[in-house]
């Protein structure tokens, strides 16, 4: 595929849109998933002219509409949607199948496919997700929690005394203000809780075990959980790229 592929994962804070040409990451932005005045300027702004292919994975229906409105007026060539009409290529083991976000099945195939398997993707976003992928390459699952800004407003709306902060790497464990020990209980809590399940996941997806962290908060993360090997912010991205590749190659 030598003509330029346009990423897009529509979340529920963020849309991230990725420009490749082959398999190399040319460029990427971020646009609030909350401001669809900003959607058109913004893309048109990003790509620049030219002709492309698309294929977007999004967890967030009522931003898709106008996604996809954009990218037809921009002139995309073709444009896929992740669930309508292009699968992941990763048998899913869900119980409900259709209850999985398209980003956790796109994680999980890009980490199969970029780093092996078995292996655990930890995506720290609104929420933060574990997704398992078993030693034959099959989504098996995994747990949803609150994400970091997620944790950090709500204990600044649903408390009287607690300020709102910003988070920034501290080495303290044990806090000496009110501040440090809020960022305290975010970064190490997060970082004891990612390495006390992946300890339990060794034990059901066996070993060796790779462990591939994801999102903005990611490096930072990473410090203070020792069970994170890699740390890949663009992971979604690629992986909408390789199945980009076969699918468009194919039609």
């Amino acid at each position: 595929m030598k003509k330029r592929l346009l990423a897009i994962d529509i979340g529920n804070t963020n849309i991230t849109l990725g420009l490749f040409r082959g398999a190399k990451l040319v460029k990427k932005t971020k646009v609030q998933t909350a401001r669809p005045d900003q959607y058109s300027r913004r893309i048109r702004a990003f790509l620049s002219g030219g002709h492309y292919d698309a294929i977007i994975s999004s967890v967030v229906p009522k931003a898709l509409v106008p996604v996809k409105r954009c990218l037809v007026k921009m002139g995309a060539h073709r444009i896929s949607v992740l669930g309508e009409n292009i699968k992941v290529p990763i048998k899913n083991l869900y119980a409900k199948p259709k209850q999985v976000g398209q980003d956790r099945l796109v994680n999980a195939y890009a980490a199969r496919e970029l780093y092996g398997e078995p292996v655990v993707v930890i995506d720290f976003g609104t929420a933060v997700t574990f997704d398992c992928v078993s030693k034959k390459g099959e989504y098996l699952g995994g747990l949803i929690m609150p994400g970091i800004e997620l944790s950090i407003q709500s204990l600044y709306e649903k408390t009287a005394l607690l300020p709102k902060i910003t988070l920034r790497p501290t080495k303290n464990l044990i806090g000496r203000s009110t501040e440090e020990s809020m960022r305290a209980g975010i970064l190490f809590g997060l970082g004891a809780a990612c390495d006390g399940l992946i300890t339990k996941y060794s034990k059901i997806l066996g070993r060796p075990l790779l462990v591939i962290a994801t999102g903005g908060s990611s490096a930072l993360i990473k410090r203070y959980a020792r069970s994170i090997q890699i740390t890949d912010e663009d992971i979604t991205l690629k992986g909408l790229m390789l199945m980009g590749i076969i699918f468009y190659d194919k039609t």
